[in-house]
C-alpha cells in the first residue's frame, strides 16, 4: 500500500477522522452508560468473591492460551515478511510482533501505537520504511479476511446467537430510546447477510488470484495478495481468535452449561462491534456485547470473568511489551556496541 502524504493532511481526511473520533466517543460513553445500568446494583465485593471463585487451574491454562495466541500472531508478520522476501530471524520477528500487538490491543490506534512500533522496531533490523507499510498493510488486511470470514460463518450457522445478542441489547437500550431495526431481530436476515459475506470474502479470492491485484483510490493504492496468501491469513485469524474465545471459555462456570461454539460465536460477534466502535481495545462495547451474547451466566460472574480475561490478555502483555520496548531503546541507546 502506497500513501500520499497529502491526502493525510487533506481538510476532508482529517474531518473524517475527527467525525470517527467523536462517533467512537458516544458510542463509548453510551456503552459505559449501559453497563452501568445492568450492573449499577452490582457491589464490587462480589464481583471480588467471583474472581475469587475461578479456579486457579483455570487461570493458569488461560494464560497458556494467552501466550499461544501471542505466539500465533507472529505468524502474521513472519507472513508478510516472507511474502515480500525479507528474512529476519523468527526471534526478532517474535519480538517485534508481540511488543506491536500487546501495545496495540490495549491503546487501540494501531496506526499510531502497534504500527509505530514495527516502524521502530524493523526499522533498526534495516527494514526499508516501504517495506514496513507494507508488512501493516498485510497485516491488517489478514486480520480483516479473517475475522470477515468467522463472523460470516457464525452469522450463517448460528444466527440464533446473533438474534439473542440483538434481543438482548435492544432492552438494554430501551431506557435511552434507542431501538435496534426489527430486521436484525429475524434469523433469515441475518443468515443471508452471513451468507452476503461469505459471498464477498469468496469473490475477493478468486478475484485476486495466483498474482494479486491492486486498486488505487484518491491516491491511495490498495495491494491485495494471492488467494493462497489470504487463505493462509485466514487460516491463522480463525486459530488466533479461536485461542482468544478459548480463554473466555476456561474462566466461564464450568457449570454454566454453555459450550464452547456459544462463547465462540458470542466473542467474534462481541470482537467486531468493538473494533467497528473504533473505542480504544473495544472498552465498554466488549463488555456490553458479551453480556448481551451470554444472558444465562450470572452478570456477577460473567463481569468477574471478563476483568480477568482484561488482565490476561491486555494487561499483562501490556505492561510486558512496554519493558520489552523501553528496555530495547535502552540497549540500543547506551548499551549496545557500536
Amino acid at each position: 500500500m502506497s500513501i500520499n502524504l497529502k491526502n493525510l493532511l487533506n481538510p476532508k481526511v482529517v474531518l473524517l477522522r475527527g467525525t470517527l473520533f467523536l462517533l467512537a466517543l458516544f458510542i463509548f460513553l453510551l456503552a459505559i452508560k449501559t453497563l452501568y445500568t445492568i450492573t449499577h446494583t452490582i457491589k464490587l465485593s462480589d464481583v471480588l468473591a467471583a474472581i475469587e471463585q475461578i479456579p486457579n487451574v483455570d487461570i493458569f491454562l488461560a494464560l497458556l492460551v494467552v501466550a499461544f495466541g501471542y505466539l500465533v500472531l507472529t505468524l502474521y508478520d513472519m507472513l508478510a515478511l516472507r511474502h515480500m522476501h525479507i528474512n529476519l530471524p523468527f526471534k526478532k520477528v517474535a519480538f517485534t510482533s508481540f511488543t506491536a500487538y500487546a501495545i496495540g490491543h490495549t491503546i487501540g490506534l494501531a496506526i499510531l501505537s502497534a504500527s509505530g512500533v514495527r516502524f521502530r522496531m524493523y526499522g533498526v533490523n534495516k527494514v526499508k520504511a516501504e517495506s514496513i507499510a507494507n508488512v501493516v498493510w498485510l497485516v491488517s488486511m489478514a486480520f480483516t479476511f479473517g475475522i470477515t470470514t468467522l463472523v460470516a460463518l457464525s452469522l450463517t450457522l448460528h444466527p440464533e446467537a446473533t438474534v439473542t445478542m440483538m434481543g438482548q441489547l435492544d432492552m438494554q437500550l430501551s431506557e435511552l430510546s434507542i431501538d435496534i431495526p426489527n430486521l436484525l431481530h429475524n434469523a433469515s436476515v441475518i443468515r443471508g447477510l452471513g451468507i452476503s459475506l461469505l459471498a464477498i470474502v469468496a469473490g475477493l479470492l478468486v478475484w485476486s488470484g495466483s498474482q494479486g491485484r491492486h486498486i488505487q483510490i484518491r491516491g491511495w493504492r490498495f495491494d491485495l495478495p494471492p488467494a493462497a496468501m489470504i487463505i493462509k491469513q485466514i487460516i491463522i485469524s480463525i486459530i488466533d481468535l479461536a485461542s482468544v474465545a478459548f480463554v473466555l471459555y476456561l474462566l466461564l462456570p464450568h457449570d454454566a452449561g454453555i459450550g464452547y461454539f456459544t462463547v465462540f460465536a458470542a466473542f467474534v460477534q462481541s470482537m467486531i462491534l468493538a473494533i467497528l466502535s473504533h473505542v480504544p481495545g473495544g472498552l465498554g462495547v466488549f463488555e456490553l456485547t458479551m453480556m448481551a451474547s451470554l444472558p444465562t451466566v450470572d452478570k456477577t460472574y460473567l463481569l468477574a470473568v471478563l476483568l480477568v480475561f482484561r488482565l490476561l490478555y491486555y494487561l499483562l502483555p501490556f505492561f510486558l511489551a512496554l519493558v520489552f520496548f523501553f528496555g530495547h531503546e535502552i540497549w540500543l541507546r547506551w548499551l549496545r556496541k557500536p
